[in-house]
């Protein structure tokens, strides 16, 4: 495999994270040299009703009808999926992933959302091409095994030894960490970024995100129980969704502790300016958070791989879950005192894997037979680690 040897990442527009999880393995490959990289939302492009349809349904059910979502998520989720359950979900797109292989001929496939049409090809086309899952939660499903899948790269020991059990081979598995931008590894100064956003550097901030598409409930509860329970000012990231940001514009017009903005490519900023994040259980924001350092709530986790994100790092020590306004403002208190705060940035720095988009990258080069250590890799690996500091 050379730098212009061609790599195609398929991912899905459901909410921000997997498509975030693409773009950071593309800087990273980007880094090592290798410009050739597609990156392709397999369902928009194939079947772009069927894609609006059911994201129309994720955002919906998830929002308004969550027990109906964690029930079809609980339906779902057999850690031995069947032949023919397997033949069922991934077979979207498959002309149109057989277009691209006939065109593009990629050296290597990556897949960050369980749409593994590139696997399930395999029976019908018998090709050769290595495939890459990344497994963008801290939870398992069974969506995202396929017997054709050659790699797996996951969050954590939990998840591989789960998948051990359900039959994959452990040499399938590399535990990597959840991919983030390098951006979130940055070190940053809090003045000076407060000072671009207009912020006062001595204030404390809790950072309230509504989700990608800002949907979440019971949002207004925990904007007010900020605003009462804690000393802090608070920044609510509204998403795409324009009205409601000014919904809660022209509602909190007066509460000059409160700075509503919407969609913005700057989180890893307000992150470094914040003492608490209130959030979705998304795992790449999760894991953005745990790189940054940022005491973390979820308030009411979606039933699903979101409550199932927030158990499992909670069990871990580096979350606290709140289901109502009192266990909301507690684990505020908790995650602002100072002692909370240490606790917290302790533990996250043992449980974040660093550097785990480049871990990923490396791995998707293993299965090409580039990547034996030799002395190339070790130089474009030492360019790499230059912005993954």
């Amino acid at each position: 495999m050379t730098p212009n040897s061609k790599i195609l990442i398929v991912y899905a527009s459901f909410g921000d994270g997997h498509i975030k999880a693409a773009k950071a393995l593309l800087e990273s490959f980007i880094a090592l040299g290798y410009t050739h990289i597609k990156l392709m939302d397999l369902l928009e492009v194939a079947h772009p009703r069927i894609n609006f349809a059911s994201k129309w349904l994720y955002l919906k059910s998830s929002s308004y009808a969550p027990k109906g979502y964690g029930w079809f998520y609980t339906l779902t989720n057999s850690t031995k999926p069947s032949r023919v359950s397997n033949h069922i979900y991934h077979s979207f797109g498959k002309k149109k992933m057989l277009e691209e292989w006939e065109s593009e001929k990629p050296e290597v496939i990556i897949h960050t959302f369980p749409y593994l049409t590139a696997d399930e090809l395999k029976f019908e086309v018998g090709h050769g091409i290595p495939t890459l899952t990344v497994i963008t939660d801290y939870v398992l499903h069974g969506r995202w095994l396929h017997e054709n899948t050659s790699r797996y790269c996951v969050a954590s020991d939990s998840i591989k030894a789960q998948m051990m059990e359900a039959g994959i081979p452990e040499y399938k598995i590399s535990v990597t960490g959840i991919p983030v931008h390098s951006k979130f590894f940055e070190a940053a100064d809090r003045a000076s970024v407060c000072d671009k956003w207009g912020f006062e550097a001595e204030r404390s901030r809790v950072l309230l995100m509504a989700g990608a598409y800002g949907v979440q409930r019971s949002l207004k509860l925990m904007i007010n129980t900020v605003i009462e329970e804690t000393a802090s000012d608070l920044i609510v990231v509204c998403g795409k969704n324009k009205k409601l940001r000014r919904r809660l514009e022209r509602e909190y017009f007066s509460e000059k502790r409160i700075t509503v903005i919407g969609y913005t490519n700057k989180i890893h900023e307000l992150m470094t300016i914040s003492d608490c994040l209130i959030s979705k259980a998304g795992g790449i924001t999760l894991t953005e958070a745990l790189v940054k350092h940022l005491p973390t709530i979820v308030f009411q986790p979606i039933p699903g791989q979101e409550e199932g994100n927030a158990q499992f790092l909670s069990t871990e020590g580096v979350l606290g879950i709140a289901s109502d306004k009192d266990t909301l403002a507690r684990e505020l208190k908790n995650a602002l005192s100072l002692d909370g705060d240490r606790m917290f940035k302790r533990i996250a720095a043992s449980v974040g894997l660093k550097q785990s988009s480049m871990r990923i990258v490396e791995e998707a080069l293993k299965l090409t037979g580039l990547v034996e250590k030799g002395s190339e890799w070790m130089v474009n690996e030492r360019k790499a680690a230059q912005i993954h500091a």
